[in-house]
């Protein structure tokens, strides 16, 4: 009898197989939770993106509070005064979230512009504005010199008149990179600072009393909307030929509903006395020509900021500016 051949096991590529096959296990598990990380992580992309656009439209829909605010100051619902210290609150519950709005007149500083007039693509520098700029610069304590050298590169930076073409732009051409002066009046405050001599220790003593509005000439300001603290705007609008003290007692005078016309407020003795010229006394108003508008909503994962201006035109208050960022 033939003897039966030992058996001799599984063939030898059997093992490798099995291994190449346990590798491309490993391998697809580990794409599959790579793919599902990247599924989630996009999911809540998503979400956060719906949850901040949402957020967005609730701020955009403050503005409604705000053109109340803004009728209520016309129609005499609320007194002159309305906005005179602190701002108007107001805080609306939604879904997921809270919106809290506060309103002010943009009115009570002093307008960086103002140190130019004109209109279109001509501007030219103007000498009343130019002193209150001046005049706010030295009430923060800044020297002449300095008061002097600041305004005339604001000026230089806006006008488009005066001195040989692109003369203004020969101090920024040196710079690393190189640009050129705007030739426009500013549209944000931060603009101030690409401007020559503009540093953030000057602008952190200019920028509580200094803004931005879409107007040039001398800055207009709402004597109904100032409070007692506000007192070194009015001082610089005179160009300091009303001293601090004066200013902040005219504003504690002031009557409770607001002064009603320009001629009750000039009576007053201490604007009485300064001798000021119609140009100057141009320089102040008693209504509400622009509101700003601070927003902050918190929509469920998603928070915005927003600020906003609103100036007043023949058919109401319109939108100048929106940033989807806190006032700075």
């Amino acid at each position: 009898m033939r003897r039966k051949a030992p058996d001799a096991g599984p063939p030898r590529d059997a093992g490798a197989a099995l291994l190449t096959t346990l590798i491309i296990v490993a391998g697809l598990a580990a794409i599959s939770v790579s793919v599902l990380a990247d599924m989630r992580r996009s999911q809540r992309l998503s979400a956060n993106a719906q949850s901040t656009a949402q957020a967005q439209w609730f701020a955009i829909g403050a503005e409604a509070f705000a053109r109340l605010t803004a009728e209520d100051l016309v129609s005499g619902a609320l007194p002159r005064t309305a906005l005179a210290g602190s701002p108007r609150t107001a805080a609306f519950p939604l879904d997921h979230g809270l919106m809290q709005v506060a309103v002010r007149d943009a009115t009570t500083c002093i307008n960086a512009n103002s140190v130019v007039s004109g209109a279109g693509d001509i501007f030219e520098r103007d000498e009343t504005g130019a002193k209150q700029v001046m005049a706010l610069m030295a009430m923060q304590g800044l020297t002449s010199g300095q008061s002097a050298a600041l305004t005339d590169a604001l000026v230089g930076w806006i006008d488009t008149g005066g001195g040989a073409v692109g003369a203004d732009d020969t101090p920024y051409a040196g710079m690393d990179p190189p640009y050129l002066t705007g030739g426009e009046p500013l549209a944000e405050i931060s603009e101030l600072r690409a401007i020559r001599g503009f540093t953030p220790e000057v602008l952190a003593k200019l920028r509580p009393w200094l803004c931005v509005l879409p107007y040039t000439g001398p800055s207009r300001i709402n004597l109904n909307a100032l409070a007692e603290e506000q007192a070194p705007v009015l001082v610089a609008a005179t160009d300091r030929k009303l001293s601090l003290s004066a200013a902040r007692d005219l504003i504690r005078r002031r009557p409770l509903n607001g002064w009603q016309s320009l001629g009750e407020a000039f009576a007053d003795p201490a604007i009485a006395s300064l001798g000021l010229d119609e140009r100057a006394l141009s320089a102040f108003t008693l209504d509400t020509r622009a509101l700003a508008i601070d927003v902050i909503v918190t929509h469920a994962d998603a928070e915005v900021a927003m600020t906003e201006l609103m100036v007043r035109g023949g058919q109401g208050f319109i939108t100048a500016a929106r940033r989807w960022t806190e006032d700075t």
